[in-house]
């Protein structure tokens, strides 16, 4: 059975829903986009040092279920996203999680991907983050997969940067939403959903920014125009509607208080011992000979061996 095929019949929980308007007061969240600034790069956010990210800026307005944005309180706690997760989750209890943003330059097509799994246990470093995609894949973690409502609007008038995702899997055909955008919505279940963003900009500009580095800023002038500063220097400058940018929010879904009440009490959570655990043991039945991880951060032959044997569909974004 294909990776896809297995994620669309045992995994994904609910039907894409396209919501338009997103939000009540649309000019409120360009306010804030354009207080968010200077954005720093996605890699520098999450802290990957050394990573590139193909001109992809970031900047959170709520983590961990709290608000750390002024002025993001009432689009974090969006009754329209919260009922259209209900409804389509078959869930009591909705919890926003995390909202961000996202600001992409001109650069090439994405290839189709999964947002990051989250499973009881293992969701705050307690094993390294690349674990994640291969227990997602392996289908040993079901039982303890976090479900996770994720809404994306985008505000994006500009060439390119459509949205294409496959709500039945890759072997059937995909939808797309595609710009002019203007403060609409998708909410799905991205972390089961294959999805991707295409070529944004003319062609002529995409491959220009894939270098830009971890301490690149994405400024913008009192004139309404962004500009890319590398080592003190403008590398780049962008009319504001030349810059992709979209706004994704995420919830935890629970089917029911008892199940909310599991995931609040870590009665039934996993932790690294477990997860090893259970690799193993689903190693040694397909007959995969492997030596046992030592420290989880630096066992690179371990990171090889899972990566490998619980891999996404060709094509696909590995992790």
């Amino acid at each position: 059975m294909k990776p896809e095929t297995k994620l669309r019949s045992e995994q994904l929980l609910t039907r894409p829903v396209t919501m338009e308007p997103a939000f009540d007061d649309p000019d409120g969240i360009m306010a804030l986009i354009r207080r968010g600034a200077p954005y720093k790069t996605l890699a520098a956010v999450h802290r990957n040092t050394g990573d590139t990210t193909g001109g992809w800026f970031r900047n959170f307005w709520a983590l961990g279920g709290k608000v750390a944005f002024d002025g993001a309180e009432g689009y974090f706690h969006n009754e329209r996203f919260m009922e259209a997760a209900r409804r389509t989750y078959r869930a009591e209890v909705i919890r926003p999680v995390a909202m961000m943003t996202n600001l992409n330059l001109p650069a090439p097509g994405a290839p189709y991907h999964l947002d990051l799994p989250f499973f009881r246990g293992a969701e705050h470093k307690e094993v390294p983050s690349w674990m994640l995609t291969p227990m997602r894949y392996s289908g040993l973690f079901q039982d303890w997969a976090i479900p996770i409502a994720s809404a994306v609007t985008w505000f994006y008038e500009g060439e390119g940067g459509e949205f294409e995702y496959w709500p039945d899997g890759l072997d059937n055909p995909s939808f797309t939403e595609a710009p002019p955008y203007t403060n609409r919505c998708v909410l799905a279940d991205n972390e089961y959903m294959f999805h991707r963003v295409g070529a944004v900009g003319p062609a002529s500009e995409q491959g220009k920014y894939e270098d830009i580095g971890y301490d690149v800023v994405l400024e913008l002038d009192e004139n309404d125009r962004w500009h890319v500063r590398e080592n003190n220097k403008i590398r780049a400058s962008f009319d504001f509607g030349q810059v992709r940018i979209s706004v994704l929010w995420k919830a935890h879904c629970f089917k029911n208080e008892r199940m909310a009440a599991i995931y609040d009490d870590h009665s039934d959570d996993l932790d690294a011992g477990k997860i090893v655990e259970m690799f193993c043991q689903d190693l040694k039945s397909r007959g995969i000979s492997f030596q046992e991880p030592g420290d989880l951060s630096t066992d690179t032959a371990w990171k090889d061996l899972l990566v490998t044997h619980y891999a996404p569909p060709e094509g696909a974004q590995r992790y």
